[in-house]
């Protein structure tokens, strides 16, 4: 080649590479995963996002992020803080805004998981991210719209971290990353069964797809460790520092207040939980995770998932036995991983399970590493991971669409019930709007004459697992009274005058003489 057809050539190379600056390649992978995560996500929580449902902590906390420092989430406080700052003007529980921005941190953070995890198929990561969007623990934390976008931008802050923490060389990278998990967990604290899991993934994605010497595994396995605990170093530290500058104190929530300081025994009886639970999932946990004929699909995936994990160590035997034992112990942690909320709490519920969907993402993971003897064998391993996550997707919605269509029937039936209380009440004889109001018997509203949904008693998943009898007497209908309803009057507690002759001779509302004027009083005796 003569110099002037160098020449030539690199003015092509220059001109080909000015061509290209300034453009942002985003791995397909990445953008297929986010593409799947907001796809699916409207389809299930659409009635969601273009619907206000507000009752149970919603109603009393649409001007609010929510009890935060006193739970122990020091973060929240800081987020809600830093939101009201930007937007110059409070909090609000808007569903489409909160709601979308919810989605899109699960699918960012479902786009950053099919890149570390080097899931190639599109296909794969799409499906990954739709299951994400589309887990009934989302759609529980949906019905808490005020506070669910900073515990979804906690997912993200998570798995950005966690991926810093799994960085080759320990360094800046892995400070960052603690630092980051650490103060998502401050934000929730049910988010640190995905670290965990998220951690002991890497942990098998190193162990599959490295041969090095033992020395190697063991200085992984100590940096990942260290790296968790370091994780909730963070966590307390800033927990103490926000407990003493606000001059509160933990609530006793759930045993977050004993968190770290429990006896062994106590965490031991939790982990056995954690195993059984995911083998044998509750009716009144997990099992509102895998509803109806999603069941059928859970076992599939667990049975895929131990024959590609047998796979794998079968391969690795041959060479390296003792790599093959640290596979299988990883693989043998990832239940306590994914429930290790029934180690830190002895209550449960479907709010504290996200963790969960990370099995569902291990299988994505083992589909597409794993290497068969016979490379036709790995297609249809990778189709079969699909199939399922396809499946449970598809179940997923339809699922979410039911639990909002309860709600939806449910609150409404309650805005015409308690309108037509504030009819007959400012339609008793005597009433002035000066009076006060004495609600008797709160919390025992009954009405043989309400409807209920029986067709939807199956549904059993968070805040939507109840009937209208227990909408009615939720702990906050006072605030939906007010908000829903319009009626807030001045009240009197019932105890000063429950025992009036007057009241003890009334009879129950709905009945006729339920809401009577007795001494200047409004007293509505249910």
């Amino acid at each position: 080649m003569g110099l002037k057809e160098i020449r030539q050539a690199g003015k092509r190379a220059l001109e080909k590479a000015a061509a290209g600056r300034g453009k942002l390649r985003v791995p397909q992978p990445f953008s297929a995963a986010l593409a799947g995560a907001l796809v699916f996500g409207i389809l299930a929580q659409g009635m969601g996002l273009f619907n206000k449902f507000s009752w149970h902590d919603d109603i009393f906390s649409l001007f609010m992020t929510g009890t935060a420092v006193q739970l122990g989430r020091w973060m929240l406080h800081v987020l809600g803080e830093l939101e009201k700052w930007f937007y110059g003007n409070g909090y609000f529980s808007l569903p489409l805004v909160n709601g979308m921005l919810s989605l899109l941190c699960v699918g960012l953070s479902a786009g950053l998981l099919a890149v570390h995890f080097r899931i190639r198929s599109r296909i794969l990561s799409a499906l990954m991210g739709g299951i994400m969007a589309v887990f009934p623990a989302l759609t529980s934390l949906f019905g808490f719209m005020y506070t669910v976008h900073y515990y979804m931008f906690a997912l993200l802050m998570m798995t950005g971290g966690a991926i810093l923490i799994c960085s080759e060389k320990p360094g800046w990278k892995t400070a960052a990353g603690i630092l980051l998990c650490g103060c998502a967990v401050g934000v929730y604290q049910a988010l640190l069964p995905f670290l965990l899991a998220m951690l002991l993934m890497d942990l098998v994605m190193t162990l599959t797809r490295r041969e090095e010497k033992t020395g190697f595994y063991f200085r992984r396995i100590l940096l990942l460790g260290v790296s968790a605990a370091a994780v909730m170093g963070v966590y307390f530290a800033g927990n103490a520092l926000f407990l003493r500058f606000t001059n509160l104190r933990m609530d006793d929530y759930l045993g977050l207040n004993e968190m770290g300081g429990a006896p062994l025994a106590q965490y031991l009886a939790g982990a056995g939980r954690a195993y059984r639970e995911f083998f044998f999932p509750s009716h009144f946990v997990l099992w509102d995770m895998y509803p109806q004929s999603v069941f059928n699909q859970y076992r599939l995936m667990l049975a895929l998932d131990a024959a590609l994990g047998a796979v794998w160590i079968a391969r690795i035997w041959k060479k390296d036995p003792f790599r093959a034992l640290l596979l299988a112990a990883a693989l043998a942690l990832v239940p306590l991983a994914c429930n290790f909320m029934f180690v830190l709490s002895e209550e449960v519920h479907s709010l504290m399970v996200y963790g969960q969907v990370m099995q569902m993402v291990l299988m994505a993971c083992l589909a597409e590493w794993t290497e068969f003897p016979r490379a036709a064998f790995r297609r249809p391993a990778a189709a079969a991971a699909a199939a399922v996550l396809a499946v449970c997707g598809v179940m997923y919605v339809r699922y979410d669409n039911q639990c909002y269509m309860k709600t939806a029937f449910q609150q409404q039936e309650a805005i015409s019930w308690n309108t037509t209380l504030v009819t007959r009440i400012e339609s008793a004889p005597g009433f002035r709007d000066e009076l006060p109001v004495a609600f008797v018997n709160r919390k025992n509203m009954q009405d043989r004459n309400l409807y209920n949904l029986e067709e939807l008693d199956f549904l059993s998943l968070g805040t939507y697992d109840a009937n209208i009898r227990e909408y009615l007497n939720d702990w906050a209908w006072d605030s939906f009274l007010a908000r829903w309803c319009g009626f807030e009057p001045k009240t009197v507690k019932p105890e000063k005058v429950e025992d009036w002759p007057e009241v003890r001779e009334m009879p129950c509302y709905p009945d006729d003489g339920s809401i009577r004027v007795v001494r200047d009083v409004v007293v509505v005796k249910f």
